[in-house]
């Protein structure tokens, strides 16, 4: 005598996970509602952190509205739900910071005259603690929801690990616009992609992308004004032939040791969601997302500049 078969449950599908297009499209919406609002507020007379702290709560609507499908797919995967490691974050900072700099320091010492370029958030008053909460944390983790968090798992889904730490790291250097911020921050979020597939958190690269801005508002903001003259000693120390090439080579060398030792030990965890939507990684909105970047660089060359105030010069 058999037993009656038990009642089959009917199966519930499984939510779709994050697509590689998706994570395009939030960084694109980012990158262009960050701008526009933070625009628009300064337009309007508002001090810089008060900006940012608007552009964060635009973009926060944006992605709890617009983007509520993909977002709800985050909050339901493991990296948004595994607590960081304070250790491996920090750890992680240090190096990616030394590698960041390092580049930069190549850079501007064969190119002193792009230094002038680098963005500076520098503000002061009660407004200084509104910029650190802003730039210093908000900012970071909007960033890292839409790069690390939408867009990576998306090109990991679809391409694999490796393609995905490239192509996003690429993706969020080239959008800062600025060469001189571009070369430092492409190896840092090469390194935050990295420390996410390795610690299976997104709460790690939110820690170490907060350290970095906050200390760079919070440095900025200290030596604001005291900067003049030792920037002028050390511009024209760098413009020095002899120093230059013998400076840029080390820096360099050193960048690529530290790359090299953050490559071998943030190795990818092994993730049952890579290549599980296999398909193109490349959308019309990534080409969006660098396409913002080259323009945003192509605004900073003087010849580009002279050109725009030319056609201001014009208009009535």
């Amino acid at each position: 005598m058999t037993a009656p078969d038990r009642p089959v449950s009917p199966s519930i599908p499984e939510a779709p996970g994050i697509r590689a297009v998706d994570g395009n499209r939030a960084a694109l919406t980012l990158l262009i509602a960050q701008n526009v609002f933070s625009a628009l507020a300064i337009g309007a007379g508002l001090p810089l952190g008060t900006a940012l702290l608007l552009s964060f709560v635009g973009n926060a609507a944006l992605a709890l509205t617009v983007f509520r499908r993909p977002m709800q797919a985050l909050f339901r995967d493991s990296r948004w739900r595994t607590p960081p490691s304070w250790g491996l974050s920090l750890a992680a900072f240090v190096l990616a910071f030394l590698a960041s700099r390092a580049f930069v320091l190549v850079y501007v010492t064969l190119v002193p005259q792009s230094a002038d370029a680098i963005p500076q958030f520098v503000s002061q008053g009660p407004d200084l603690w509104v910029l650190l909460l802003a730039a210093g944390l908000l900012i970071p983790f909007a960033e890292e929801v839409a790069f690390r968090g939408l867009m990576l798992r998306g090109h990991e889904r679809a391409a694999g690990f490796t393609v995905a730490a490239v192509t996003t790291s690429l993706a969020f250097g080239i959008a800062h616009g600025v060469p001189a911020s571009v070369v430092g921050i492409i190896p840092l979020a090469y390194a935050l992609a990295r420390l996410t597939q390795h610690s299976g958190s997104l709460w790690n690269a939110v820690i170490v992308h907060a350290i970095n801005n906050t200390l760079a508002v919070a440095l900025g903001s200290v030596l604001a004004g005291r900067l003049p003259e030792s920037t002028e000693q050390a511009s024209d120390l760098l413009s020095n032939p002899a120093l230059a090439v013998p400076v840029a080579v080390g820096a360099g060398l050193f960048g690529i040791a530290v790359m090299v030792v953050l490559h071998l030990w943030l190795t990818p965890k092994a993730d049952p969601q890579e290549r599980q939507a296999r398909g193109p990684w490349l959308s019309a909105a990534y080409v969006g997302v660098v396409l913002f970047g080259v323009v945003a660089a192509a605004l900073t060359l003087p010849a580009v500049q002279q050109t725009v105030a030319d056609l201001r010069g014009l208009m009535p």
